[in-house]
């Protein structure tokens, strides 16, 4: 059974560090839900660069995550889910600041 987790929590990890790249670093900005270019002001670089950071921390998280879990139990995963609620919530907030400056 942990076995199967392991090649999950690979998996997810890989798909994050892969749509991390292409945002952050190809500024593929169109991946990112609710992204519409007419309507976003703000500057697109610092979009680009936060969005493929959050997503490089979680495929990171995600990727150590199995080890967390072997040692900590189920604490783990309870710390995961802050983690990811609360860089979520700084990222919407970043965005929503980003999208309201005009360059």
């Amino acid at each position: 059974m942990f076995a199967g987790g392991m090649i999950v929590c690979f998996f997810v990890s890989g798909i994050l560090f892969f749509f991390s790249y292409q945002i952050g670093k190809k500024k593929e900005l169109t991946l990112i839900a609710g992204f519409n270019e007419e309507t976003f002001k703000g500057d697109k670089n610092k979009l680009a660069g936060a969005t493929g950071l959050y997503l490089m921390i979680l495929g990171i998280l995600m990727l150590v995550f199995p080890l967390g879990f072997a040692f900590f139990g189920s604490i783990a995963g309870q710390v995961l889910f802050v983690l990811v609620i609360v860089t979520t919530i700084l990222l919407i907030w970043y965005m929503n600041r980003l999208s309201k400056s005009v360059v």
